[in-house]
Order: structure tokens, then C-alpha cells, then sequence
């Protein structure tokens, strides 16, 4: 019996114990929670005193003198700096040569990964100027449009006017002899001499008859000449003149090609007109070289050849890269370098549905 109610009394303890400990417990947590509330009011109230308080007249700490005195200082200070940064730029702008880099060629980062100044082609027309498409139509609409994009490059850029600082340019008198700020004597003119020339304007630039003329220009490269070396194996062979003898004074020629061999097959039959062949030559366009080196000329007409395509298939993608070739001119496939790659698509369109179309 004393056994029995042992362990009955024990079975009565154990409750009351759970319940008082859940007491404290609930207790703690109402403590915890209102101390928490107590910190958020007081971190508020904190913070708004701390934004302005009414008993030390003060905003964010400073009060009116304090915040005066460091108004005054960073005005100072920033006041100097940029008195300091105008005369760093005016020093700057002084010893800087307005018509000369510093650096040029081979000591530029033109030279990089290369033992020679990188020289670039371009071409035009170029309608749209992120793209190297030229299309060549019997639609008259289309070619004036195509025609307009050469006109504009040529009025631009490849004309002199009457008042032109230039000078006769020849291999006694080349460009590096011109006096600072002169030019050679140079424009579209000295190639289409009158509209009778298969690249005049009153031709559209060959683009009415569908034998469009393509401008190949080299790059503005200041300072840049063909260096001292032997002509490229590829023009001594068009020239059918075989030397190893290294040349001083070497010209810049053009060659145009198809890209790939589908595109060669093609690709019969191209004019080049030059200053050194303004009648034409199925063989190159010549750039001479007294014309170089480019020395920032205010009125100076970047030498170029016109090459003529003259038997384009009908409703056929070629795509056509040209070279400059002279020695110390590299050819990079990959960074388009001494090259310069386009495409040309003839079509024909039914003129009479456009037509009707346009009323």
C-alpha cells in the first residue's frame, strides 16, 4: 500500500512542475518581446534627435556653426581641385602637337603583335554603313539611291576647292617635302577627267548600266610610307618584272579578287582606274608613292582606285575582297588587315510592277 501511493503522489508532482516552468517560460518571452519594443522606440527617438534636436539647435549632429565651417572647407577644397585639374589639362593641351601624334607607326599600338603600322582599305559605295553589301539593279529608283551614297563620299571628302593649301606632287617632290599644313595636289578629277568616263557621275558610277565602280581607299595612316624591301611576289608577277633587288620608293597597288574559288570563277572581268592608269588596267590599280607619308593636311584627298566589275552574274552573291600590296603592308584574314572584304548582288526587279506600285 505505502508503494501504491508513492507512486501516485509521483504521478500528481510531475504536472504541476510542467505548468510552473511554462509559466516562466511564457514570462521570458513577454519580457524579451517588450524589451525589443522598447529598443525600436528608443532607437527611433534616437534617431529623430539625431536628425534634428530641439534642445542643442542642432541637425545631424552639427549644429549652424559647425555646419558652416565644414561648408567652407570642402568649398575651399573642392574649388582647388578643379583649379588644379583646369591647369593639368591646360598643360596637357599645350605640349600636345595639333597636327602630329606623339606616337605613330611602329612605336603606336597600331604595332602591336606586328612588325609593321597596320594599314587598312576601305571601300565605297556604302549605303548602309554597317554592312558590306552593294546591290546592283536595273531599277532606276535603286541606282540613283546607290549612286547618291558615292556622290555624297566624293563631294565630301575626294574634292579640292580653289582656295586649297596644295602643291604638285612628284618623285622629285614628294609629300614628306611639303611644307606643314600643305597638301598634294589631288582629286576625283585627276581620275574621271570628263562624263564620259565609264566611273562619272552622269554614268551614276557605272551603277546605270549595271557595271558598278567600286572606290578602294587606303586608311589615313599619319606619318605611314611602303618601307624600304622587295615588291610582293604577286605584282612582280602581274608586272611579269621578276627582281630580288630590295626598292626604296615602292607604290602601293590594288588587286581585287573573289573570295573564295566559287566566287573567282565569277569573277571575270574588273577595270582598275588609277592615277598611274587613268585609262585603265585589268591587271592593278596604282597609288604612287610620292604621295605618302600623310601628315594631317587640312585639305588633303586620300589617293584611291576605282575598279569596275564589269560581268556580275545575275541573281549571284559574290563576295569580292581587294589587297594593297607593297612592302611592309601585311594581310591579316582575321583582323581584315592590308584588305578589305565586300559582297555584290545583281538583280533584276519587274520596273513596270514598281512602278505601278509607286502611284
Amino acid at each position: 500500500m505505502i508503494n501504491r501511493e508513492i507512486q501516485s503522489s509521483d504521478i500528481t508532482i510531475e504536472p504541476t512542475n510542467v505548468n510552473i516552468e511554462l509559466q516562466k517560460n511564457d514570462t521570458n518571452v513577454n519580457n524579451l518581446l517588450d524589451k525589443n519594443i522598447k529598443k525600436t522606440k528608443n532607437s527611433r527617438k534616437s534617431f529623430a534627435k539625431f536628425l534634428y534636436n530641439s534642445k542643442r539647435k542642432t541637425v545631424l549632429g552639427r549644429d549652424a556653426l559647425n555646419w558652416a565651417k565644414l561648408s567652407i572647407f570642402y568649398t575651399i577644397l573642392y574649388c582647388f581641385l578643379g583649379c588644379f585639374f583646369v591647369a593639368l589639362t591646360y598643360v596637357f593641351a599645350r605640349i600636345l602637337d595639333r597636327t602630329q601624334p606623339r606616337y605613330y607607326n611602329t612605336e603606336s599600338t597600331m604595332a602591336v603583335r606586328s612588325t609593321a603600322a597596320v594599314v587598312g582599305l576601305g571601300f565605297r559605295p556604302q549605303p548602309v554603313i554597317d554592312e558590306s553589301l552593294i546591290q546592283i539593279t536595273n531599277d532606276p529608283i535603286q541606282q540613283k539611291r546607290i549612286a547618291s551614297s558615292l556622290r555624297l563620299f566624293r563631294n565630301v571628302f575626294l574634292l579640292q576647292n580653289s582656295d586649297a593649301k596644295v602643291e604638285q606632287c612628284s618623285s622629285q617632290e614628294p609629300a614628306s617635302k611639303l611644307p606643314p599644313g600643305t597638301a598634294c595636289l589631288f582629286n576625283w578629277y585627276h581620275i574621271v577627267k570628263n562624263e564620259n568616263h565609264p566611273c562619272s557621275d552622269n554614268k551614276m558610277y557605272g551603277f546605270s548600266y549595271e557595271q558598278p565602280c567600286i572606290l578602294i581607299k587606303l586608311n589615313k595612316v599619319y606619318g605611314w610610307k611602303p618601307v624600304k624591301g622587295i615588291l610582293p611576289f604577286e605584282i612582280q608577277k602581274l608586272r611579269h618584272v621578276y627582281s630580288n633587288k630590295s626598292i626604296s620608293n615602292s607604290d602601293v597597288y590594288i588587286t581585287c579578287a573573289g573570295t573564295h574559288a566559287a566566287d573567282t570563277d565569277v569573277l571575270l572581268n574588273a577595270t582598275y582606274y588609277s592615277l598611274s592608269y587613268p585609262f585603265g588596267s585589268s591587271k592593278f590599280g596604282v597609288i604612287p608613292n610620292y604621295f605618302f607619308p600623310y601628315q594631317n593636311a587640312k585639305d588633303h584627298v586620300q589617293p584611291f582606285v576605282l575598279v569596275q566589275f564589269n560581268m556580275l552574274p545575275l541573281n549571284r552573291l559574290v563576295s569580292v575582297t581587294c589587297l594593297a600590296w607593297a612592302p611592309g603592308i601585311e594581310h591579316n584574314t582575321r583582323r581584315m588587315r592590308g584588305m578589305v572584304n565586300f559582297q555584290l548582288y545583281r538583280t533584276h526587279t519587274d520596273i513596270k510592277y514598281n512602278e505601278n506600285n509607286g502611284r
